[in-house]
């Protein structure tokens, strides 16, 4: 049973890993820079080689259309496939470097396909692929996100005076739709003026019509989502966040779950719905409002406390990264109410130099008891320990500090044990621990008081220090093999299995076509709670068995990468842009009496939970 979950967990992870590089190979931005000889090649002066379309486009209303030019790196080619009678534009492909003889395999294939090329005019050629994005454009449906790089190889025209007598039945599309198709299709159907002027914003904030309006685009954006298009990526979302594609019970979760989905969730190609949706409606929307959407792309989410009310909206801070924001609710939110001390938790976006709430809130009202901020502050302070990238996001204070704390325990650690890596039992690694956080406390001296972090305390407060007891997880604590690394970027991790994995590199002719062997190295690699930092020691004390290793599982699990950057940017993007390990709280007042509550505000940080669930 172990192995076969351990199979599925294997094969999920290669999925999302797959995913991942798709997404690099399909963003186009990231093709032009891989590819700059493509630049060059896609350029409407080269002479045309040739201009060929299907023979049986008028009477099937569907045209494949190639247009080729003599570059100087060779044939560059691109393809537009244009739906007469529906979509318009559709599809569009293309590829350089090409030779006559590509050309010819690329004309027998559709032959043999039924569907033979035959020569045209290059005019009607620009009149069926400009008439094509006109036409998509006209009818709102979406258009292929390569179509302005391929686009390149035809010169550019005036879209406004592109002939559509080509297109659709009597000047609408001719559309096959099942029923639920039909629904979305209808519930896209907005005013598109609210897309188009600028909105206004005073200094006091954000009036009543520019809420109201807000709430409409909002509204248009959530309708945008529910494409068939997007279909697959919604269950697959829900997947991730739920553990099945089913709508949770939870009214809060559903809400917050489809706020996340149409401004966070990352899509094949490595966008968001919400910028499929300035690029949709782009002909329409004015760049007040396109900036205004797409800075909504990065919510602030958090555990705030009211401080007050000031006109429309409210005066809060963010109990969790730490920064205060006015916001204001939407037009939709009649019955939010809420008094100064109040908490809730929230997401956020900006609009306008200020913050409106997004998605669903929690409210927990004030009893004007400092044991009840207590508790709120513990579970606050829990929240930006689980989540930091929540804690450090709009706080670039906080994020200095945080780094310089972990460089400062890395220092401690090396002082402490004599190097960065010890290695024991499950039960001998607590008692290390136990031993560096006592180090720290009451044996280390502070360089401006020049006395220990509890000494300086009871000095100051005139009551004892409480001292730290720590924990460790029961799969570490009953492991023969664990080892505690000190990284001075992501600080303390403990790993099992360490010394193990360490063999293996420095040793592999004992380890390499065992099972426990591939199941060790490819765990290691998968595991999302392991980052980077020990295949980085590894690579950097045995370089030659290294490359040695990773090419025999390489070899085996179909995986490309061989050395240390590639194979981390596979399996470990996240180690590029990395956060530090420990949280700086900079709130002295929110630190003490965080410090004072009792062990039932831990089960606070329930209630919150799914706000943050990733």
């Amino acid at each position: 049973m172990a192995s076969k979950s351990r199979k599925e967990r294997r094969a999920r992870k290669r999925k999302e890993i797959r995913k991942r590089q798709r997404a690099k190979k399909q963003s186009l931005p990231s093709l032009l820079r891989k590819h700059p000889s493509l630049r060059e090649a896609l350029n409407h002066n080269y002479p045309l080689f040739s201009c060929l379309i299907n023979e049986d486009w008028e009477e099937g209303r569907i045209a494949s259309v190639f247009v080729i030019r003599e570059a100087p790196t060779g044939l560059v080619l691109s393809c537009f496939v244009v739906d007469l009678a529906g979509v318009g534009l559709k599809d569009v492909w293309g590829n350089y470097g090409l030779t006559r003889l590509d050309v010819e395999e690329i004309k027998s294939r559709a032959a043999q396909g039924g569907t033979p090329l035959i020569p045209c005019e290059l005019s009607l050629a620009s009149t069926i692929i400009y008439g094509g994005i006109a036409w998509a454009k006209k009818w709102r449906f979406k258009l292929p996100r390569e179509h302005k790089i391929w686009l390149r190889v035809l010169e550019p025209v005036n879209e406004s005076g592109v002939d559509l007598e080509l297109f659709g039945e009597d000047g609408k599309p001719f559309l096959i739709l099942d029923e639920e198709e039909q629904v979305v299709f209808a519930e896209e159907r907005f005013d598109r003026q609210i897309l188009k002027a600028d909105l206004d914003a005073g200094r006091d904030g954000l009036s009543k019509e520019a809420l109201i309006r807000i709430g409409d685009i909002k509204a248009a954006l959530i309708a945008f989502s529910q494409r068939p298009e997007f279909r697959e990526d919604f269950e697959e979302a829900l997947a991730k966040r739920f553990g099945k594609p089913e709508r949770p019970d939870s009214d809060h979760e559903w809400v917050t779950f489809q706020d996340w989905f149409v401004l966070e969730y990352e899509l094949e190609k490595g966008e968001t719905v919400a910028t499929r949706f300035v690029e949709y409606y782009s002909d329409f929307m004015s760049d007040d409002v396109r900036r205004l959407v797409l800075g909504w792309g990065s919510p602030i989410e958090g555990l705030f406390e009211v401080k007050g009310r000031k006109n429309n909206g409210f005066l809060m801070k963010n109990l969790v990264n730490e920064r205060e924001y006015y916001v204001f609710p939407t037009a939709s939110m009649t019955s939010f109410d809420v008094k100064a001390g109040d908490f809730l938790s929230a997401r956020i976006v900006p609009a306008k130099g200020f913050h409106i709430f997004s998605g669903s809130t929690n409210i927990i009202e004030s009893d004007g008891s400092e044991a009840q901020r207590a508790k709120i502050y513990e579970t606050a302070i829990d929240i930006q320990m689980r989540y930091p990238a929540q804690a450090f996001k709009d706080n670039e204070e906080k994020l200095k500090k945080s780094r310089e704390s972990v460089r400062r325990q890395y220092e401690d650690f090396v002082n402490c044990f004599g190097s960065d890596e010890v290695f024991g039992t499950g039960r001998e690694i607590l008692n290390e621990y136990q031993r560096f956080l006592d180090y720290v406390i009451f044996r280390k001296k502070d360089p401006e008081t020049g006395l220990p972090i509890a000494t300086a305390y009871e000095k100051k407060t005139g009551r004892p220090y409480r001292p730290i007891t720590v924990g460790l997880p029961e799969a570490v604590l009953n492991s023969q093999d664990v080892g505690m690394l000190c990284d001075p970027v992501e600080g303390i991790s403990f790993l099992i299995q360490y010394r193990h994995f360490i063999d293996v590199f420095q040793h592999p002719e004992r380890h390499i076509g065992k099972e426990e062997t591939k199941d060790l190295v490819l765990d290691y690699l998968e595991s999302d709670s392991i980052s980077d930092v020990p295949f980085r020691r590894v690579a950097k004390k045995f370089p030659g068995n290294f490359s040695r290793v990773i090419a025999y599982y390489g070899d085996q699990e179909g995986f490309f990468s061989r050395n240390i950057e590639d194979l981390m940017m596979e399996f470990k993007p996240n180690s590029f842009d990395k956060l530090p390990g420990m949280v700086s709280v900079l709130d002295s007042e929110m630190a003490r009496l965080a410090r004072s509550a009792k062990e039932e505000a831990m089960s606070l940080v329930s209630r919150f939970k799914n706000l943050f669930k990733r």
